[in-house]
């Protein structure tokens, strides 16, 4: 078993719309933290986890979660499941719990990435 009090939380500011508490853990296999979104995250552009597959519960507020497929509302109560690999950006004022598997790193996590585009050339 592992516990972890809320005063052990690290707190990361990833942008100035984004403030999240990462719970450290000894465990590889995954990990959470909580997720402060106001406005939009990231700021332009879209991010993606190039290692692990993210799941987020909306514990309160609102907003959306946009991909390069689909745009989904998101009001408290509400899940959500992001694929390793899938760009996506939030969207409004809201409190996220959010687990990852494999667990986290910032260095696996990038951001300001534009859309895939696909061209036909004739």
């Amino acid at each position: 078993m592992e516990y972890i009090k809320h005063t052990s939380a690290v707190i990361h500011r990833t942008s100035p719309n984004c403030k999240a508490y990462e719970y450290p853990m000894e465990n590889s296999e995954m990990n959470m933290c909580v997720v402060e979104i106001s406005e939009r995250y990231p700021e332009n552009g879209y991010a993606k986890n190039r290692k692990c597959s993210e799941m987020g519960y909306i514990l309160k507020g609102s907003g959306k979660l946009v991909t390069e497929t689909d745009v989904v509302a998101l009001t408290p109560g509400d899940l959500v499941f992001i694929p390793r690999g899938e760009k996506y950006y939030w969207e409004g004022n809201m409190m996220i719990v959010l687990s990852a598997t494999p667990a986290w790193h910032p260095e696996q996590h990038e951001t300001n990435l534009t859309p895939y585009i696909t061209s036909t050339h004739e």
